[in-house]
């Protein structure tokens, strides 16, 4: 395993699961079958209706390259905004709608931009006539452009449908590149487009941010923000079955994970990690063999990697073992999976 496998596994940037529901219904509508897609990547579809659930960013960046692949829309992040339910961003949906106005909604999306995803920084920059909502890239942090797409279109049109056509954007800010066919992102935002720009920006007149919003609702707006802590709160809980996949990472550079050894690093018994992460709804062997089945995807499409090194990469003695294990996660032997990438 390289420094940068394990980077990639210890980065725990996230995106809430629903989010990718809303991606397999823009792909669906388009004619091609998302669980295919959802197979490959290795995401089980019950996930995307937990609403609890969240996905690693490695995961939703594969999600999105497919999409674009399989649909050949580059713009298929505008889409995907028509396919965003109320329930789709949690409580945090239900705020945006029932806030006073553009402004309080900005606010809101502001100070709980992470129960969306926690690889980007959400700032707002307020001038004297007009304001902007900025999309700030964080270090060592990387997302698909079409997930800028998306949120900027969910965004665009919360405001214009809640004040029925009255708040629209003045220009717009992407820091990707201007697609072969941008004609369906002036058809949306019907503004100034800035492709390439240092970050994403999307810009309104502070007479239309201050505009009330005929749907505000103030008591159930604070109620939702209570739901929204609650829902960050639950996240935080998850904080240490994390660390331990760190730690279970760099052990299978130098063989089988074991833990005690990984006990050890956080000061406690084995019987006490195993304790803790049981709180959390897991246990030892099932945060290993989560080590496994994402590694063993990367290493697969490798082509250069034989069937027999991935298997002692992973820790396995036999690589029969390895067999059966990608069999049971991703219904196909890794030679099979293989086969079929090659004819694809």
């Amino acid at each position: 395993m390289t420094l940068q496998d394990r980077n990639t596994i210890k980065d725990n940037s996230t995106t809430i699961a629903s989010w990718a529901l809303a991606i397999c219904r823009t792909i669906d509508a388009a004619g091609i079958d998302s669980n295919k897609i959802l197979d490959e990547i290795g995401i089980n579809r019950a996930c995307l209706v937990d609403p609890n659930a969240r996905l690693p960013i490695q995961q939703m960046t594969q999600l999105w390259r497919h999409a674009v692949t399989y649909t050949g829309d580059e713009s298929i992040g505008l889409k995907v905004a028509n396919f965003v339910q109320p329930t789709s961003f949690n409580a945090l949906s239900f705020s945006l709608l029932v806030s006073d106005s553009l402004e309080d909604a900005w606010n809101r999306v502001k100070r709980y931009y992470t129960i969306i995803s926690n690889v980007l920084e959400v700032d707002i920059e307020v001038a004297e006539q007009y304001s902007a909502l900025c999309f700030n890239k964080l270090p060592n942090k990387h997302y698909a452009d079409e997930a800028i797409d998306a949120f900027m279109a969910t965004s665009y049109l919360m405001a214009f449908q809640v004040s029925h056509g009255k708040v629209k954007p003045i220009r717009l800010q992407l820091s990707r590149r201007q697609p072969f066919d941008s004609r369906a992102f002036e058809q949306l935002f019907n503004c100034p487009i800035q492709y390439t720009a240092a970050s994403n920006k999307i810009f309104y007149d502070n007479t239309d941010l201050k505009r009330p919003f005929p749907s505000a609702n103030r008591q159930l707006a604070l109620s939702n923000d209570e739901a929204i802590q609650a829902y960050f709160d639950a996240i935080e809980q998850h904080s240490f079955s994390k660390k331990v996949t760190e730690e279970i990472t760099v052990a299978m550079t130098l063989g089988n994970p074991d833990r005690d050894k990984i006990a050890k690093v956080f000061h406690m018994s084995s019987r006490n990690l195993q304790r803790k992460l049981k709180q959390e709804g897991t246990s030892f062997s099932a945060q290993v063999e989560l080590v496994r089945k994402e590694l063993a995807m990367k290493y697969i499409r490798n082509q250069q990697i034989t069937i027999i090194e991935i298997s002692f990469r992973l820790g396995f003695k036999d690589p029969s073992n390895f067999t059966r294990a990608f069999k049971r996660w991703y219904g196909l032997s890794p030679m099979q999976y293989r086969q079929r990438q090659r004819t694809q």
